[in-house]
This record gives structure tokens, C-alpha cells and sequence, in this order.
């Protein structure tokens, strides 16, 4: 009776034992299951490096392979162009080995060519001897053609210098100097053309000699001047002077009138009229009366007179400078007083200007040049 209770508890514990045995089993398995992963991952991990060595080394096998192949062919080839060139050499060696075959030539060229050369050295030595003659001649006489040259250059000089700058003074000296060289050439032929010469130089010692620097100076002296001299009042001026002339008779009037009456009214009447109308003399001009503000206008034309008057003067054109010297001595006449003494100097200036020309006529050199030139193309030396 005692037993009965514990035999329906035996198959659980018996139950629960292989339940527990079961799960051991399972958790064992799964453990070592695990532990065979790893070893393989840690297996195909340190198979992976050898693999991609061994790849790699295959790859560089292969690679130099290749190149031993090319190689090879190149070695190959070069073999063969070696071998080429022995053959080539021993070729040129067997063509050297053999005797030099005679080249048929030509004997009647080779004569020709040699009298040709023959000829030629005859002509040169002739040559030479007419030279060395004519050296030795010119040792025992030296020849002075060259001075006729000289000369022939020194007049074509001058007359550039008369022709494009008008200088007179050089031109002079330099035919005194073309003259001594035709007399040291001592050509007979040059009297015609020293005789040319000495009309020139005459010539040319009479033209009067212009000091372009100093005319220059002056023109700008006159333009400084203009600009301080006085000009002729202006209306304004002119209508302030005649209303003082009124007041000032005026007043003389009513002094007058306890003497006469009929005196004072007609000399206020004289007055009156004088004030309204200008009394002049049929052969006098009527004086110019500037408009206020005027007077730089007119000053600064007359400055651009002088300056073209100074521009003509360095262009050498006479007629420019002329007549821009008549048009500022116009407005000087018209605008300016003449009777002060700065304007009568101004004017005086101007007339001792415009007396002066600029642009005289120069004797030409051509008949000079001409005679050297026939000289020299004639070629007859001869001493004096």
C-alpha cells in the first residue's frame, strides 16, 4: 500500500530524464556543429591567400612566357639579318678580291679641256701683266680723276642744300671747296666749270641772307604785344563817355543862361543835337565800337594771325606769310588805336615784317654739275 503513490511519478522523472538527455544531446550537436563551421571558415580563409598566390603566380608565369616568346622571335631575327649581313660582307669582300676592270675614257675630251684651260691661263697672265704695267705707271704719276669726283659730289650737295633748305651759306662754302678740288685734279678741261662755279658763288654772295631764327622771334615779340595792347572802347564806353559829355554841357548851359538867354537856349540845342547825332567830316572813317566781350575774340584771331604768319615763315611760302601779315595789320587798323604809341609800335613791327621776303630767288647750280659731268664722261687727264 505504501508503494502505490510513487509508481505514477516514475515514468515522468523517466520522461523528463530523456527530455534532459534529448536536450544535452541537441546542445552538443549544435556546439559541435558550430565548431565545424568555424574551422572550416578559418580552412577556406587561409586557403583564400594561398589560392590568389597561386593565381598570381600563374599569371606571371604566362606573362613571361609572352615575353620569352618575343624574344625568341627577335633573337630569331636578328640571327637572320646577322646572317644577311655576313653574306653581304663576304660578298664585298669576294668583289674587292677581284681586279678593277679598265674604264674606256674619252682622250679627245680631256685634250679639248685642257687646251680650254691652256687658253684661260694665257688670257689671265695677260690680264695680270696689263694690270701690274698700269700700277707701276700709277706709282711713277698718281692720278687725281678722283678729285674730279669729289668735286661732282660737293656741287650735287650744294644743290640739294639751296633746293630743299635754302641755306645759302653752306652752299657757298661747299662750291669753294668743289673749285679747289677741280684745281688740284689737275684737269685742263675743267676751266668751263670752274668759270660756272665763280658765276655762282657771285651769285649766290648776293642774295641776302635771311635769319629765319630772328624773324621767328620777332613775329612772337609782336603776338606778346598784341596781347597788352589797347583796343578801341567798347559801346558800353562810348555811351558812359557821351552821357558825361551831356551832364558836363548841360551844366555849362545853366552857368550860361543869367548872361544870355537866347545864348544858353541855343547852345542847349547845339547840345541836344550833338548828344543825339555824330558830327563828322565826309573824308574822316567812322570809328568801330567793340561789342561788350569782343576784345578776346579779336585778340585771339590776331594771335592765330601771327602764328600762321610764323608757319609761313618756317614753310618759306612768301605768299602766306604776306598776306597773313596784311590781314593782322587790317585788324589792327580796324580794332586797335594807331595813334597810341604800343599800337603805332605794333604797326611799325608789322611794316618792317612785311618789307622782308622770305622766299628769294636762288641761283640754280645746274650748269656747273652739267660741265663736271661732260668733264667726266670725257676722260682726257691731262696736266696743267
Amino acid at each position: 500500500m505504501s508503494e502505490s503513490p510513487e509508481t505514477p511519478e516514475t515514468p515522468k522523472i523517466l520522461e523528463q530524464l530523456s527530455k534532459s538527455n534529448s536536450a544535452k544531446v541537441r546542445g552538443r550537436s549544435s556546439r559541435q556543429q558550430q565548431n565545424a563551421r568555424r574551422r572550416i571558415a578559418l580552412i577556406v580563409m587561409l586557403f583564400l591567400p594561398v589560392l590568389a598566390g597561386v593565381l598570381f603566380l600563374a599569371y606571371q608565369q604566362r606573362l613571361s612566357q609572352i615575353d620569352l616568346s618575343s624574344l625568341r622571335q627577335e633573337n630569331q631575327q636578328l640571327n637572320l639579318a646577322l646572317s644577311a649581313q655576313a653574306t653581304q660582307l663576304q660578298q664585298l669582300q669576294r668583289d674587292l678580291a677581284e681586279p678593277p676592270q679598265a674604264v674606256p675614257v674619252d682622250e679627245s675630251a680631256l685634250r679639248l679641256l685642257e687646251s680650254n684651260f691652256d687658253a684661260e691661263i694665257g688670257r689671265l697672265r695677260s690680264q695680270l701683266a696689263v694690270v701690274q704695267s698700269q700700277q707701276r705707271s700709277t706709282a711713277v704719276e698718281p692720278s687725281l680723276r678722283w678729285k674730279l669726283q669729289e668735286a661732282e659730289y660737293l656741287l650735287g650737295v650744294a644743290s640739294q642744300k639751296l633746293l630743299l633748305e635754302g641755306d645759302t651759306n653752306s652752299a657757298i662754302a661747299l662750291l669753294e671747296d668743289a673749285d679747289a678740288a677741280l684745281l688740284a685734279s689737275g684737269n685742263n678741261g675743267v676751266y668751263a666749270t670752274r668759270e660756272a662755279i665763280s658765276a655762282e658763288l657771285l651769285q649766290l654772295r648776293n642774295v641776302e641772307t635771311i635769319d629765319r631764327q630772328g624773324l621767328y622771334i620777332r613775329i612772337g615779340i609782336l603776338a606778346t604785344q598784341l596781347a597788352n595792347v589797347e583796343m578801341l572802347s567798347s559801346m558800353r564806353q562810348n555811351f558812359e563817355n557821351r552821357r558825361f559829355r551831356q551832364a558836363q554841357s548841360v551844366e555849362v548851359g545853366i552857368s550860361n543862361s543869367s548872361d544870355s538867354v537866347a545864348t544858353g537856349w541855343f547852345g542847349a540845342s547845339l547840345d541836344f543835337l550833338g548828344s543825339v547825332f555824330v558830327w563828322r567830316q565826309r573824308e574822316e572813317s567812322p570809328v568801330v565800337m567793340l561789342a561788350p566781350g569782343s576784345e578776346s575774340v579779336i585778340r585771339q584771331n590776331l594771335q592765330l594771325m601771327l602764328e600762321q604768319t610764323q608757319l609761313a615763315l618756317l614753310m618759306r611760302d612768301n605768299a602766306l606769310y604776306q598776306r597773313s601779315l596784311g590781314k593782322s595789320m587790317e585788324w589792327i587798323r580796324l580794332y586797335v588805336p594807331t595813334d597810341t604809341p604800343s599800337g603805332q609800335l605794333v604797326v611799325d613791327g608789322l611794316l618792317e615784317l612785311g618789307a622782308i621776303d622770305i622766299d628769294p630767288t636762288l641761283p640754280s647750280l645746274g650748269e656747273s654739275l652739267d660741265s663736271i659731268r661732260r668733264v667726266i664722261a670725257s676722260g682726257r687727264p691731262a696736266t696743267l
